[in-house]
């Protein structure tokens, strides 16, 4: 038998080819900053206020350096964050809840009907009870009183009141003389033993004030589901923690849960370090660095970032996670649930506009994703 050589069969390996990973696509729009164009045509304005003005040109270089490291980096989510602030701000007027309130006053514990008043009350409103109560004597004229005096005098005669009535603003009742005009209201008549009148507690217009009529607002009460963390109506809490910001920060929950965000993430530029925004400015009434997200528009835009980021959840999502999937009624919800039904319309009003061509037209990024997309 012939010897048979065997070879090994070579193998010849080709040149490795190069492998390029394909980045998804991206609408070229979502990386555009959002100029005070978008958010005049978004709140449908013809023309900015002086006010309107200074407040957008203070916040655009806040909100564009954050952006793409706070969930502004898609049209979709641009359109929502700016639908909502715009509400949150009064169109761009100011970074704090407004005060001024009237007689009808329905947030948190303030009731519709008639209660008893109470040492809460009283105390609360210590300051202003004689531009609240007027006393009538029993020939119809009036006893001048203290605020101390009065205080006494409700504390014994325990009149019954609506309480919006006595912190918001109230015009009075009608004249019974003379419907055009407005009259003080008889809130009780106090009698002698012989059944005669002593004398008469009556209610008087007057203006809100701000500083008790935010405490009561706020203060929690039973089966309060806001989560507010806030003390009691003579804490202050309610005006302290009201809402400041961009986004009406509310709450002293949410002051210190902005506090813990902004230590955890880095907001380009800022070498300020860590802020305690509940911390009380040492032996003044009323003025801490809860102040800041409504008097320094950087603390203001951060704010609000930190709630569209992390605030309140609905269905386990946070708003920028509802607003990529374009529901603007969850996003809503996670803004401000308890805003009412025309704060809500308005805010559906602003993204509607903002749909629209010459805005951030949502219809022309679907469009570019859908044939672009893979």
């Amino acid at each position: 038998m012939a010897n048979v050589e065997f070879k090994s069969p070579r193998f010849v390996i080709p040149e490795m080819a190069t492998i390029v990973k394909e980045e998804p696509y991206k609408c070229t729009h979502c990386e555009e900053e959002i100029t005070s164009d978008l958010i005049k045509n978004t709140i449908g304005v013809k023309k900015l206020s002086s006010k309107q003005i200074e407040i957008i040109d203070s916040i655009l270089p806040y909100i564009n350096k954050y952006r793409k490291d706070f969930g502004l980096d898609t049209c979709l989510r641009k359109s929502h964050f700016v639908s909502q602030i715009g509400v949150e701000s009064s169109n761009f007027t100011t970074f704090s809840e407004s005060e001024g309130y009237n007689s009808t006053i329905t947030l948190g514990v303030f009731s519709c009907s008639q209660i008893e008043i109470n040492n809460t009350i009283i105390l609360s409103l210590k300051d202003k009870l004689s531009l609240i109560f007027k006393i009538i004597d029993g020939q119809d004229k009036e006893l001048i009183k203290t605020n101390n005096d009065l205080e006494t005098l409700l504390r014994k005669d325990k009149p019954n009141v609506v309480d919006g009535e006595l912190y918001g603003n109230y015009k009075g009742v009608k004249d019974p003389k003379d419907s055009k005009k407005r009259v003080d209201k008889l809130l009780k008549v106090v009698l002698k033993s012989d059944k005669s009148i002593d004398y008469k507690i009556y209610l008087k217009p007057h203006s809100n004030f701000g500083v008790p009529l935010m405490s009561r607002a706020y203060s929690p009460y039973p089966g309060d589901l806001r989560g507010l963390g806030n003390g009691d109506e003579l804490s202050r809490d309610g005006w302290k923690f009201k809402g400041r910001g961009l986004k009406q920060l509310t709450g002293r929950a949410n002051y210190v849960n902005f506090k813990i965000y902004r230590d955890k993430n880095n907001f380009l530029d800022d070498t300020t370090g860590e802020i305690d925004f509940t911390k009380e400015k040492d032996g003044v009434e009323l003025k801490g660095n809860y102040l800041k997200l409504s008097e320094n528009a950087m603390y203001a835009t951060q704010s609000a970032l930190y709630f569209w980021n992390d605030g309140t959840k609905k269905n386990k999502k946070y708003a920028k996670e509802h607003a990529d999937a374009d529901d603007i009624e969850l996003v809503i919800n996670c803004v401000n649930q308890f805003d009412g039904k025309e704060g809500k319309a308005k805010r559906r009003e602003n993204y509607k506009r903002e749909r629209k061509e010459g805005v951030f037209d949502i219809n022309r990024h679907y469009k570019l994703m859908l044939e672009n997309g893979n």
